[in-house]
């Protein structure tokens, strides 16, 4: 009984030094980005624009910035037990550093579902709201979120011997000005097909209007027809892949495009990676607290509240400054996508399990 109102005490402490912290870096970051892009922020209802847009940079800060909140509470509720003598009471009772790190890793993991789903249904969300803002409002947009924008063009068909060019929109599943080229065994051009639009006929065929062909191999020849129903081994569904960077699309959407790419012969890597890290960024905070409440918890420390900030930003620089060298390797196809998202959270939850192990 006083063991479990033990536990709710240490974990009440740790999620309201989790609040705290996470107010303070949100707040921190809103403040100076405010500060820093000031000037761009005039115009007509300007007041009102900027109101939404850090209303919707707070919810993709609070994604961002949780993990790292997550550690510094950690630290900072050990150092609190610490500093209140409570700490030195468990322990003359044979309780050790397991007992304050099981209800604080409980409650970050509490917190890291939450995150998690949070980041899914809000973050992203929040983040094309403040993207679409700057666009529209303040006239500023970021380079590489607007080619990311643009809809895909170019696909490989299934076996890798016919090549898709499609322009417009494709609404309704229709695309203009389209070409498909057709390839040999050997990669040499077998035939050219132009045609001014392309439709599904709704059981897996296509329209093609005013066409023209070209054919190359095993003779030269040249046709044009107003109309042509053809099949192909895609479908239409083979043509959904959707423009736009990883981190804005939902989980669930990152999964279709990653299936449909893979089909398609279109890179996936990024999508994979993105599909990872919606696990394992939240989750980020538990393996760094492991390793905060062991340095806060050592026998030999000194200090309390200072000391507690000062390893909670070391641990964060080491913890992240790994995380940013696996997510380059990860990018650049030097990891995998699975390495890449969950190799940091695995070696500091060795070495936080290993590093409590000794403090014991």
């Amino acid at each position: 009984m006083r063991a479990g109102r033990l536990s709710r005490h240490v974990a009440a402490r740790a999620l309201a030094a989790f609040l705290g912290s996470l107010a303070a870096v949100v707040g921190l970051f809103l403040a100076v980005d405010y500060a820093e892009n000031a000037g761009i922020y005039r115009g007509p209802g300007w007041v009102l624009a900027t109101a939404e847009l850090y209303l919707n940079r707070a919810a993709v800060v609070t994604g961002q910035l949780a993990p790292a909140a997550m550690l510094l509470a950690a630290a900072v509720t050990a150092s609190g037990l610490r500093k209140t003598r409570e700490y030195t009471a468990m322990r003359s009772v044979g309780l050790g550093p397991f007992s304050v790190a099981a209800p604080v890793v409980a409650v970050c993991a509490a917190i890291a579902v939450l995150l998690a789903l949070f980041g899914d249904v809000v973050v992203v969300r929040a983040q094309e709201r403040a993207d679409q803002i700057m666009a529209d409002q303040f006239h500023r947009t970021d380079r590489d979120v607007l080619r990311a924008r643009e809809p895909k063009r170019w696909f490989r068909g299934k076996d890798g011997h016919r090549i898709f060019h499609l322009r417009g929109t494709g609404e309704g599943g229709a695309y203009e000005r389209v070409t498909i080229l057709e390839l040999t065994d050997g990669f040499t051009l077998a035939r050219r097909i132009d045609a001014a639009r392309m439709r599904p006929t709704g059981d897996g065929g296509w329209v093609l209007e005013d066409v023209e062909e070209r054919a190359f191999a095993p003779q030269p020849a040249w046709s044009r027809e107003a109309s042509r129903v053809v099949h192909f081994d895609e479908d239409p569904a083979s043509f959904a892949v959707r423009g736009g960077l990883p981190s804005q699309f939902r989980r669930a959407a990152l999964g279709e495009q990653i299936a449909l790419r893979s089909r398609l012969g279109l890179p996936t890597s990024d999508f994979a990676l993105e599909w990872h890290r919606r696990l394992s960024y939240p989750l980020a905070g538990i393996p760094a607290a492991l390793v905060a409440l062991a340095l806060a918890l050592r026998r030999e420390r000194k200090g309390h509240l200072t000391a507690a900030l000062v390893e909670a930003v070391g641990v964060s620089f080491v913890y992240w400054g790994l995380d940013g060298v696996a997510l380059s390797l990860g990018h650049a196809g030097r990891l995998s996508p699975v390495a890449a998202a969950w190799a940091p959270a695995a070696v500091f939850l060795v070495l936080g399990a290993a590093a409590l192990r000794r403090v014991a």
